[in-house]
Parts: C-alpha cells; structure tokens; sequence
C-alpha cells in the first residue's frame, strides 16, 4: 500500500510541475525596447531535455544568440534543469 501511495505521489508531483510549467510559459512577457510599450511574446516553446544546453539548443532549432537572449532574458543556462521552458520564437505586441 504504501508503494501505491509512493507513485501516486510522484505521479502527482510531476502534474504540478506540468501545470506550472506551462502557466509560467503562457504568461512570458518580454520587454521589448526601453521606453517603448512594445512587448514581445512567446508563441513556440520548447522542454528541455536531459543533456540540453543552450548552444544545442540555439543550434537545433536555427536561433541566433541575439534572438534567444531576447526570448529568455532571465534564463541562467548554467542551471537549466530537465522541463524547462525555453521560448524559441515570439512576435512583437
């Protein structure tokens, strides 16, 4: 019994984890200029993986390191961890 309440526990751990993922994500919004009410928003995203780093990630999916630092101004890519969104594209508000 207490394996099953061990996995539901997990279980439910990684759904919360999902959820606010997703929520952060969704509610990105990137200050475009200084001075300007221009933002940017976030329309593709991405889940990292185990192994990913930011250059393999700017590599795989053809993003300059302007346009990267732009979509993710507070990513520290020395502490990405396994799940993170990462935005890989945006348009201007």
């Amino acid at each position: 019994m207490a394996r099953a309440s061990y996995k539901s526990a997990i279980v439910f751990s990684f759904v919360l984890l999902f959820l606010l993922s997703i929520s952060m994500a969704e509610s990105k919004v990137v200050s475009a200029g200084i001075g300007t009410n221009s933002a940017l928003i976030c329309s593709k995203i991405y889940g990292t993986n185990i192994g990913d780093t930011c250059f393999s990630i700017m590599q795989q999916f053809s993003v300059t390191p302007d346009a990267f630092t732009t979509f993710n101004p507070n990513l520290n890519c020395d502490k990405m961890f396994v799940g993170e969104w990462i935005c890989l594209d945006g348009s201007s508000v």
